[in-house]
């Protein structure tokens, strides 16, 4: 895509973005770039943006991060932040019950959308031509791929909004 097809997608996800997410999407951007880790609440805000279709895994979830107590959640998730490695990111945010590697890249891309973007089964699909679960090794080669597509000017968050969005029109993705 060039820099007019991701502003036209990335707009095209935008306008059909529900203002309820989006308003968790950008509170929780704030609040990780002031805090430097996530609390409970926040992260069952997170399961809810992530899995908002999907009322039964959502909120079994939601239930397991709930079983956990707060200063956990707070001390794992700082430590995942000050490292510099997606990998390593993952695995460790997954340590937290109810949350995998999907949920984890959400964590990440609130906290630093510049730099990291979601990833789930149709990232893999429309980046590996596969239809399976993202995988903790494939994460650092999808924000790999997004930023080699970037025409310049862009967060990857932009150009991830962009590439699901033309994805889920050409897939036929309500």
């Amino acid at each position: 895509m060039d820099a007019d097809e991701v502003r036209k997608w990335a707009k095209s996800y935008d306008e059909s973005y529900d203002d309820e997410l989006h308003e968790i999407e950008q509170a929780l951007h704030e609040a990780l770039q002031a805090q430097g880790h996530i609390t409970q609440e926040q992260l069952q805000d997170v399961v809810t943006w992530k899995l908002d279709n999907q009322a039964g895994r959502r909120s079994g979830n939601i239930d397991r991060v709930d079983q956990v107590p707060d200063e956990f959640i707070r001390r794992v998730s700082e430590a995942a932040l000050v490292v510099d490695d997606p990998e390593v990111q993952l695995k460790t945010l997954s340590s937290i019950p109810g949350i995998g590697y999907a949920t984890a890249t959400v964590v990440l891309t609130f906290y630093d959308p510049e730099q990291y973007a979601v990833g789930d089964r149709y990232m893999v699909d429309l980046f590996f031509d596969e239809d399976r679960q993202m995988r903790v090794t494939d994460y650092p080669t999808l924000l790999a791929e997004l930023r080699d597509r970037n025409p310049g000017g862009f967060d990857l968050r932009t150009v991830e909004k962009a590439y699901y969005q033309r994805y889920r029109k050409e897939q036929g993705i309500a």
